[in-house]
């Protein structure tokens, strides 16, 4: 198996950091058609979103940096509480 790091791509298995690099900085809404986010743990001590995206499913990181992905965390928070 083969595995090549490319920007904003997720690679797995799920034993460290899903995401290679910081991800990519935007993603438009109308494309994202699930969005999962992974908090710190014993895996992987980064912030991790996950975007799948409309049509094949690609997956994509987003940088958990920037103020659309914080915007993100915070609207997933108030839809699945505390």
């Amino acid at each position: 198996m083969l595995f090549i790091p490319m920007k904003g791509v997720v690679i797995a298995p799920r034993e460290r950091c899903l995401c290679v690099d910081g991800g990519v900085n935007f993603i438009p809404r109308k494309t994202i058609q699930k969005i999962d986010i992974h908090f710190p743990g014993p895996a992987c001590k980064y912030t991790e979103i996950i975007v799948t995206l409309k049509g094949e499913g690609e997956q994509k990181c987003l940088n958990s940096e920037t103020s659309f992905a914080k915007n993100l965390i915070k609207k997933a928070q108030k839809i699945n509480g505390p």
